[in-house]
């Protein structure tokens, strides 16, 4: 699995998602401070704005980012790679996952250091629990959509994912923070780290009705990559690349 992982990490070194990576979190968290400074309704409750901004930013990046990784691998040969390499597809299919989630904690990671450097600097007291809780939704919340964006970014390339990314991501800020979602926003995962912030900071949720959420986050996650990975592991690419 390692060795696994570690290929995939190879296989983005300078390539645009390997930028992509890196840059975008610095770049979404340096928009957010100078918004900081020139907002002035924002006192006391800063973090909750920042990861509120990251997770809708986030969720959307997704649907693109997750093609990006896969770019190399059609390039090469429509997924020859993955698929000739004569180790089981399922294991392939579910070790991109696992490298999807840690690179989702790494771009986490990357944006929320100077943002909190900042906000410290700024004079802002940052409470450990309400960061950890955030920082737990804004990782684990998004996992569950992982597999159906790698399912899409297969079937569908750029087109299917991105397409699909867009119509959550709205979906998922009107069930998230109105009215429109009461009674039925815990049907649809995608909505879940939006619904979480929003309910956290508002006081609806407390850290217990948080982790409950992320844990059947993460349980819908297990389902989807079990399900996706007997497709993976069926897929005509094979057929397709030998046309």
């Amino acid at each position: 699995m390692l060795n696994i992982l570690r290929s995939y990490l190879l296989r983005i070194k300078r390539t645009p998602a390997g930028m992509v990576i890196i840059l975008c979190p610095l770049i979404f968290t340096g928009l957010f401070i100078v918004y900081l400074l020139s907002a002035a309704g924002l006192k006391g409750v800063e973090l909750a704005y920042f990861f509120g901004a990251y997770t809708i930013s986030a969720g959307f990046s997704v649907s693109f980012l997750i093609p990006m990784l896969y770019e190399s691998d059609k390039k090469a040969g429509n997924y020859a790679n993955d698929l000739r390499i004569g180790i089981c597809r399922k294991k392939l299919f579910f070790a991109r996952f696992i490298f999807i989630f840690i690179l989702l904690m790494a771009i986490e990671g990357i944006a929320i250091l100077p943002s909190i450097l900042f906000l410290h600097f700024y004079g802002i007291n940052i409470q450990t629990l309400d960061l950890a809780v955030y920082a737990m939704i804004g990782s684990v919340g998004l996992i569950s959509m992982v597999p159906v964006y790698q399912f899409l970014s297969l079937k569908f390339n750029y087109t299917g994912s991105i397409l699909a990314g867009t119509i959550f991501t709205l979906a998922a800020v009107l069930l998230g923070t109105t009215d429109l979602g009461t009674g039925i926003w815990y049907y649809f995962p995608f909505v879940y780290p939006i619904k979480l912030i929003y309910g956290y900071v508002s006081g609806l949720f407390n850290v217990d009705t948080v982790i409950f959420y992320l844990f059947i986050s993460f349980l819908l996650s297990i389902v989807s990559v079990g399900i996706l990975s007997f497709w993976y592991n069926r897929w005509d690419g094979i057929s397709k690349m030998e046309e």
